[in-house]
């Protein structure tokens, strides 16, 4: 992504540590966005780094900035796996094999296999 780094660049660039750059994240200390699982840091916002390698911490106007998630409503909305006619269809073959096997005891057919193996 243009005008942004890595999680371990940014810790290379910081001189701290890839965990501690999270923990900045999540804490709204430096900015960033999250895609996914990955976070993404404004370069930008590293420029201040020399500041934390002198061990003042990052600079608070970085430490002001709103993290946002780069999710959307359409993204967070759960669709079924299956559809509805699609999960009859599978009722109903299921229905049929029962039928025509009779019921019978999974845990006890593992057993038995295991006995004999």
């Amino acid at each position: 992504m243009e005008g942004y780094v890595t999680v371990a660049e940014a810790a290379r660039r910081l001189d701290r540590s890839i965990e501690q750059v999270r923990r900045y994240l999540r804490e709204g200390r430096l900015p960033g966005r999250r895609i996914g699982l990955q976070w993404f840091i404004e370069e930008g916002a590293l420029e201040g780094g020399a500041a934390a390698r002198k061990g003042r911490g990052v600079s608070e106007a970085v430490a002001t900035y709103e993290v946002r998630s780069m999710k959307t409503i359409d993204t967070k909305k759960r669709e079924p796996l299956i559809s509805a006619e699609l999960f009859r269809e599978i009722d109903e073959v299921a229905k049929k094999i029962r039928r025509e096997a009779g019921e019978f005891d999974v845990v006890a057919m593992i057993r038995r296999d295991r006995e004999e193996h």
